[in-house]
């Protein structure tokens, strides 16, 4: 393979190598500091990748990127397509504060005799939220309600919710950034 090859190869890998480094310094961190808030580990992690974008375009030049032009338009690029990545990511890892209703069927689920009202107002309501989720997952007759206790009626997210807590778990070392 020439220089010229490999540099091109080079910049078609750099924004997804520097994703691999974000993504492993994100669950690094996590481990490390499991008490910290989840965003803020996000953001540290996203600058790591960031250095290791930067570093991939250092290396570029030392192994032979002579043109001035070829250089701008991989900063150009390559940095976009970086920041893209890493908000997908970024969305990936906070998909929890946006499914609560997926934690909501988990618990239930390792709940058999199911959770009482006020355990879930106590853990989830922020402002009304619990209710217009539930109200949801009612309407959609995901869940039966005694007046008292939710259970589980029609378990169709769950599989969803299995891929979900196993990804988590994998980038997080653990199934959720509200738990410990």
């Amino acid at each position: 393979m020439s220089t010229g090859t490999a540099i091109q190869a080079l910049h078609l890998l750099a924004p997804l190598a520097a994703l691999g480094v974000m993504a492993a310094g994100h669950a690094l961190l996590c481990r490390i500091r499991p008490d910290a808030p989840i965003l803020n580990l996000l953001v540290l992690a996203g600058v790591l990748g960031l250095g290791g974008l930067a570093a991939m375009q250092v290396f570029a030049v030392l192994a032979g990127q002579t043109s001035g032009d070829a250089l701008v338009a991989m900063v150009l690029v390559d940095g976009p397509i970086y920041a893209c990545l890493a908000y997908g990511y970024a969305n990936f890892v906070n998909l929890g504060h946006a499914s609560v209703r997926i934690r909501i069927y988990r618990e239930l689920l390792d709940s058999p005799d199911g959770i009482r009202i006020s355990e879930l107002r106590a853990k989830y309501d922020e402002a009304g939220m619990l209710s217009t989720r539930l109200r949801r997952m009612l309407d959609a007759e995901d869940l039966d309600f005694d007046g008292v206790v939710y259970r589980i009626k029609k378990a169709r997210l769950l599989a969803i919710s299995n891929v979900i807590f196993a990804l988590k778990k994998t980038v997080l070392g653990r199934h959720s950034e509200l738990t410990s």
